[in-house]
């Protein structure tokens, strides 16, 4: 949809609203979850003919024991989501310097490298910070939070796919840092994160921070109980690959493929250049981007093997990223024949930008702007 931030909130807020209520989704939640805060918008250059860049909102389980700050992935028809969060990784932020509009915060001793978050993740995790609540509570996240804080006695998950599985770990690390974030865990009985199909946000350093601040649980995402504090990912999806670099690297070769002559195509090949460009780039000072903890799935290849056009090659990477995760959580009855039309055509948008991006990318990341 386009429309200004409060036209999109609205609209969000009565399709989420449909949807809590429908019966299937009831059985499979436990019940009527609720809006409690949001969902807020965030556009880069708000008008009536914007797309959102970033959507995040929390629902309330049944008996309001449970709270999920849900976090939206990339939007495929925001250039900002592609161009700036996406692929802004060829630079990176101190992580005392990320999140200004914070109190003044350090890193717990013993953590080295220095973390460091992408300039990207930094950018996306600012502007949820920056989101205020304009249609219920008029508040910003944080001042909901420390409103429900205190009790001990509920538990509190950050989740999100694919963009929002980077933004979601960082946002919550940001507010519950032990060394002078706003929040604290022992406000609440647990505090979760849970990151499906992300790509890494930062270096060593913030790998090891976020492992100190949330301790991974469990080893098993798909049986309970739950996997927590971990980034779940499917090994054929190639979007969590992004961005370490000998993960970068294994892309043109994720699925079984006869090409042309034997050579993989120009365009894959540039793409994969330049994104390895861009994380060399930005792990130069402070290290190499290093996964979080994370959970790998094995993922089922979908379609005509093996792959012999490009078309196929990225629609095979559409269908690992979106398609493969409603299946391994057994969530695909829940996703209506509407939302599922919708994202083909946007991943039929991504996926054909991709060749006529990755020469652009690879000049962008060189020249380190």
């Amino acid at each position: 949809m386009q429309g200004d931030t409060r036209t999109l909130a609205k609209a969000l807020q009565t399709q989420l609203s449909s949807f809590l209520a429908l019966p299937d989704v009831q059985k499979a939640m436990g019940g009527q979850w609720s809006l409690v805060w949001g969902p807020a918008v965030f556009e880069t250059q708000e008008s009536a003919t914007s797309y959102a860049d970033n959507v995040m909102y929390v629902a309330a389980s049944p008996d309001q024991s449970t709270y999920v700050v849900a976090i939206a992935g990339t939007n495929m028809h925001s250039d900002y989501d592609k161009d700036q969060e996406d692929n802004g990784v060829n630079t990176t932020k101190l992580w005392t310097d990320a999140f200004p509009g914070l109190p003044s915060y350090g890193v717990p001793l013993g953590i080295n490298p220095w973390p460091v978050v992408s300039t990207g993740t930094a950018l996306g995790v600012n502007n949820l910070l920056g989101m205020t609540d304009t249609l219920t509570t008029q508040k910003s996240l944080l001042d909901f939070l420390r409103s429900l804080s205190g009790t001990k006695t509920q538990t509190l998950i950050f989740g999100g796919h694919s963009l929002g599985g980077a933004l979601a770990p960082t946002l919550a690390l940001a507010l519950f840092n032990p060394s002078g974030g706003p929040l604290h865990t022992r406000d609440w009985n647990h505090v979760h994160v849970l990151p499906v199909a992300g790509p890494t946000p930062g270096n060593k350093g913030l790998s090891e921070f976020f492992q100190k601040v949330f301790p991974p649980v469990g080893t098993d995402a798909f049986q309970p109980p739950n996997a927590w504090n971990q980034n779940i990912w499917n090994r054929l999806d190639a979007v969590p690959h992004a961005w370490v670099v000998d993960m970068l690297k294994r892309i043109p070769t994720l699925y079984p493929a006869k090409w042309e002559g034997d050579q993989v195509p120009s365009d894959i090949t540039k793409a994969v250049n330049g994104a390895v460009l861009a994380s060399n780039l930005g792990g130069a000072l402070p290290g190499p981007y290093t996964q979080l903890p994370n959970i790998q799935a094995q993922g089922t290849l979908h379609g005509p093997m093996p792959i012999t056009t490009e078309e196929q090659f990225f629609a095979q990477v559409a269908y690992q990223h979106l398609d493969a995760y409603e299946i391994l959580f057994e969530v695909q009855s829940l996703v209506s024949e509407g939302t599922r039309s919708a994202l083909q055509k946007n991943l039929k948008r991504w996926w054909d930008s991709l060749p006529r991006m990755a020469p652009r990318d690879a000049t962008r990341a060189a020249s380190g702007s």
